[in-house]
């Protein structure tokens, strides 16, 4: 025997899917929309240049400057037998 399908049975059945599946695709494209145009290979690029990582401003350094003089004459050097049982 075929059951009939009722409207509330196709409701939850495909209704309730189909709605979930539209809201996620909604979301997903969302982001897309609002960020705006991506760059193509071959067109002109608009965004100004950064360059991250780069020298920057060292003329604002707090640090003292050492010459190699200075650094090595303040080098203790400690001699020790070594080794996790210190018997090597």
């Amino acid at each position: 025997m075929i059951a009939q399908l009722s409207g509330h049975t196709v409701a939850v059945f495909v209704g309730i899917p189909a709605l979930i599946v539209a809201v996620v695709a909604l979301l997903v494209y969302a982001s897309s929309i609002a960020k705006g145009p991506r760059y193509r290979p071959g067109l002109s690029w608009w965004a100004p240049p950064v360059w991250i990582g780069g020298p920057g401003d060292r003329t604002t350094t707090t640090a003292p400057e050492l010459t190699a003089g200075e650094a090595a004459a303040k080098t203790v050097v400690v001699q020790s037998p070594g080794g996790a049982s210190a018997s090597w």
